[in-house]
């Protein structure tokens, strides 16, 4: 059997006519709205895991009377008219499905019969693969997954979805079959078989790719046969055709209530047959939806992949989980599509799994990345980019816009919803002490629709008609602005209306806002009204430094790390500061948190804040060498202890230890100290050799970031402690020297060691130390046991194999303890 042709060019016409006739038939189903969409108190659901999901899809996607102080941000900054933000193409083709079927209960009963579907599949195969025989298609595997048989994938997706997401797969494929190339076939057959065997996650991402490949045909495949039947017999003139409808212009009352109705139509699928025959004011307005509608689709899109998918799976790199980055797109996207769909009301052409409950690939990710990351993905060029793409997250040092963990399946940390619709849910209820923080996801997604931005990205692709599905756009918007109440004198064209500057170089985002914003693109009225809360106007979308100006003059400060409003949001006090850290702010609990958890550096721009305990190590440690002449070598040896114990206190900071290096170096005092001490070769420099080693391997390895003077200076000091023990004019010291000076000489690689630096020159120390020593105990037959009294065996062990290569390799090992 072939494939199974419903609808051919002739008959997608006739379909779509169908539907225009009865625009609302009584077997429609109940799930499918086509009059004016409901308006909700709230959005959140009671006993939602009761309800279906076609039900929460409406309840979500409905103008909403109410909202909270935490999302008002988000909708403030979303320009787009409510309709707009939960309209996607899908959804309006599957309605388009309905309508049509809903008028041929036969037809619809065969495409919900198992038996006909797999004949419709196995057609496809026949077609997409050439085969000469169905017993040859009903075996075929898949080009790709060779361990695939497509029928056998595709029964399985049959079976994995239920009611009437049978009829739309079904109808589908017989879409694909009909129109589709072979080429196309064997290309949408391997996205089945690559996700149909897998979760009902994957299997639900199989259903909406086929389904909406199979719609675009379908809808094709109508306005080609419409266009055809025009060009044969031309228009002819509808009874009852509304004003508008073959009018180049009409009057503003009139435009406004054609604007109504056609967006109505746009968003229900119930198709005008003037609109379909393209003429007029209804007709361009038609266009520039169907425009705006694939735009807005790749836009929404793009905005998610930079809101949340793509700093999710960043995330779980930074801290190695391959697992949780793999499923950020299998599973996380349900959870964080639920999050979007039920805060703000804003859908995506990918729908949500709302019962998905695996908590795999989600986490509180902008709780952990540094406000540095977000620069990045909200940066234009990277707009929709995967993480990988953007230079910046390639680098070695790229661990710097991790600001902390935080554990996998909790979002906000804390909350670990039960599925995907539950957090969906948290984010509008009004009790709930987890919404707040949810607060930034909706804003940064919403920071994409922001009306300047999206205004000139949106009419700049439009206008340029750069896909040719945007075809006959510029032409709409001509036509439109014959009606438009704002037009100026002098400014006869709509793309001079639209330019500031004569040769159209200088957008006018302002006026074609206004005019996006005519045609109910933009928001406007009493949706703003009903989000706002307790007087506080919610305008027109204004720009997120608008958003914090308001703010301001409420007298709230938003906590950067926990995102809650609190009363004592202070600028953290660096030690230095580079450059403007007015922003860089948090409130007492994160302050008190980060401290107690022995963090000195600033999570923003990570240099070192104003820490007691640094603070006095550096005192201490200068105040101490200033001192030299009546240290005692104990005193001495001391500083490299101190020093030890503030790189355990900072190990994992290496910013924060590279800075406290950076200002002891560079202390004049210190720098007075050291020369002296190496101009004289004083003992208490041999005695604190430690600090000194330290610091010269990490200006050599390319740590410490000082002149090159302060580099010779400290390569000069550690030649001063060697010189007495080394090469044939070695002196002969006490044997405790010898041993403390190995211990002062391990402690620094053992610092760089545990805190992952470079441990290159500070390994070399060692080795030359410890050979200086067996050297030294060889020539002056020095007391071995006395020089063990001050090592420390642990030490001495722990670097065999590091350092030396092995036991019988360590010079000092053999000299003492052989």
């Amino acid at each position: 059997m072939g494939v199974g042709k419903c609808f051919g060019p002739k008959k997608a016409t006739e379909a779509a006519r169908v539907a225009t006739a009865a625009p609302h038939p009584t077997n429609t189903p109940s799930q499918i709205s086509t009059t004016k969409r409901p308006k909700a108190s709230s959005a959140h659901i009671s006993h939602i895991e009761r309800v279906e999901s076609d039900y929460i899809r409406e309840v979500w996607s409905a103008e909403r009377d109410v909202n909270f102080p935490w999302n008002t941000k988000a909708y403030k900054t979303l320009t787009l008219n409510p309709s707009w933000a939960s309209h996607t193409s899908f959804l309006r083709r599957m309605r388009e499905a309905d309508l049509t079927m809903a008028k041929n209960s036969t037809e619809r009963r065969k495409l919900e019969d198992q038996g006909h579907f797999e004949e419709v599949v196995v057609a496809v195969v026949r077609k997409g693969y050439m085969l000469s025989s169905n017993e040859a298609a009903r075996i075929q595997r898949d080009a790709i997954h060779d361990d695939k048989e497509i029928t056998k994938a595709c029964v399985e997706l049959w079976n994995a979805v239920q009611g009437r997401k049978r009829m739309h797969l079904s109808h589908a494929f017989r879409m694909i079959g009909d129109f589709e190339t072979p080429a196309g076939i064997v290309a949408k057959l391997s996205e089945v078989c690559d996700r149909a065997h897998r979760c009902m996650s994957a299997k639900n991402q199989a259903f909406v790719l086929i389904v909406t490949h199979g719609y675009n045909i379908w809808r094709d495949q109508a306005r080609v046969g419409e266009a055809a039947a025009n060009d044969a017999g031309g228009v002819q003139e509808l009874e009852g055709q509304e004003a508008g409808a073959g009018e180049a212009s009409v009057t503003s009352n009139e435009a406004e209530e054609l604007i109504d109705k056609a967006l109505k139509a746009h968003f229900s699928a119930i198709l005008n047959p003037a609109v379909l025959a393209g003429g007029g004011f209804s007709g361009a307005l038609s266009r520039v939806y169907e425009c705006v509608e694939i735009f807005l689709d790749e836009h929404k899109e793009k905005a998610f992949n930079s809101a949340f998918i793509e700093p999710a799976r960043f995330y779980f790199d930074l801290v190695g989980d391959d697992h949780q980055r793999d499923h950020v797109n299998v599973h996380g996207i349900n959870w964080y599509l639920a999050l979007l769909h039920g805060g703000i009301g804003v859908q995506l052409p990918l729908l949500s799994a709302y019962k998905d409950g695996d908590r795999i690939g989600i986490c509180d990710f902008w709780h952990a990345l540094t406000g540095n990351a977000w620069k990045l993905f909200a940066a234009e060029g990277n707009f929709g980019k995967a993480f990988e793409g953007i230079k910046e997250f390639r680098d070695e040092n790229r661990s710097k816009f991790l600001m902390k963990r935080v554990p996998a399946g909790q979002l906000p940390v804390g909350l670990e919803s039960s599925k995907a619709m539950h957090l969906g849910n948290t984010a509008v209820e009004s009790n709930s002490k987890q919404a707040p923080r949810l607060a930034v996801y909706l804003e940064r997604y919403a920071h994409f629709f922001r009306r300047d931005w999206l205004t000139r990205r949106m009419f700049e692709n439009l206008n340029a008609e750069s896909l040719p599905e945007y075809a006959g756009f510029r032409k709409a918007c001509e036509t439109l602005y014959l009606s438009y109440p704002l037009r100026e004198a002098g400014k006869e064209s709509f793309i001079e209306f639209a330019y500031a500057d004569e040769y159209y170089t200088e957008l006018d985002v302002v006026r074609v806002g206004e005019f996006f914003e005519w045609i109910k693109i933009y928001g406007r009225g009493e949706w703003w009204d009903g989000a706002a809360a307790g007087g506080m106007g919610l305008g027109l979308g204004g720009s997120p430094a608008e958003v914090e100006k308001e703010e301001t003059a409420l007298g709230r400060k938003t906590c950067p790390i926990c995102m809650e409003e609190k009363d004592d949001v202070a600028v953290l006090e660096h030690w230095k500061p580079q450059g403007d850290v007015s922003e860089h702010k948090m409130c007492g609990e994160c302050l008190a948190q980060w401290q107690k958890e022995e963090k000195l550096e600033c999570p923003f721009c990570r240099e070192l804040l104003h820490a007691d305990e640094m603070t006095k190590f550096i005192k201490n440690a200068i105040a101490t060498i200033n001192h030299q002449q009546n240290l005692s070598p104990d005193e001495a040896a001391a500083i490299m202890e101190q020093w030890q114990m503030l790189e355990m206190m900072l190990q994992g900071q290496q910013t924060a230890i590279r800075r406290v290096a950076k200002l002891v170096v560079e202390h004049n005092d210190f720098k007075a100290s050291i020369l002296k001490g190496t101009a004289g070769k004083c003992r208490w420099l041999r005695d604190m050799a430690g600090v000194v080693f330290r610091l010269d391997s990490m200006y050599k390895d390319g740590e410490l970031k000082v002149s090159a003077a302060n580099g010779k200076m400290l390569a000069n000091a550690v030649e001063a402690i060697m010189s007495p023990i080394e090469g044939c004019s070695a002196e002969k010291l006490d044997p405790h020297f010898y041993g403390a000076l190995y211990s002062q000489a391990v402690c620094p690689w053992l610092c760089a060691w545990r805190g992952e630096a470079s441990t290159a020159t500070a390994a070399e120390h060692v080795r030359r130390v410890g050979r200086a020593i067996a050297y030294g105990v060889k020539k002056h037959n020095v007391d071995r046991e006395r020089v063990k009294d001050r090592l420390v065996d642990d030490y001495v062990m722990m670097a065999h194999e590091p350092v030396w290569g092995g036991q019988q390799r360590d010079a000092l090992y053999q000299a003492l303890y052989r």
